[in-house]
C-alpha cells in the first residue's frame, strides 16, 4: 500500500514539469510555457487557502467531489505569473511536456 504525500498540495515550482502550449491560440493567450504538475481540485482547494495571501493564484473551482487536475504556473518567473488549476482532460488538450 502506497502512503499519500501530505505535502504534495504545497510542491515548490522547482519541482514541477515545464509544459508547452499545442497551440498558438493557446500560447498567446497564456503563455507559450507553463509549469505544471498532477494535483487534485480539493488538493488544489488546500494550497489555494495556505498560498493564497502570498502569491497570485486564481479561486478554485467549487466542486463537491475529487476531479484529476493539475495545478498550472503561468507567467512562471514573470511579474504576470499566477497559478490556476484546472481539469486533467482540459490540461491535455492544451499542453504538453516541453522539449529540453
Amino acid at each position: 500500500m502506497s502512503r499519500h504525500d501530505l505535502d504534495r498540495p504545497y510542491i515548490d515550482q522547482v519541482s514541477m514539469q515545464r509544459y508547452e502550449a499545442i497551440d498558438d491560440t493557446t500560447a498567446d493567450a497564456y503563455g507559450r510555457f507553463v509549469l505544471s504538475t498532477a494535483l487534485s481540485n480539493m488538493e488544489y482547494e488546500l494550497r489555494f487557502q495556505r498560498l493564497n495571501a502570498t502569491r497570485a493564484m486564481k479561486a478554485p473551482p467549487s466542486a463537491k467531489r475529487v476531479l484529476p487536475g493539475h495545478l498550472v504556473v503561468r507567467h512562471p518567473g514573470q511579474p504576470d505569473q499566477y497559478e490556476t488549476w484546472m481539469p486533467e482532460h482540459v490540461f491535455a488538450d492544451l499542453y504538453r511536456p516541453a522539449k529540453a
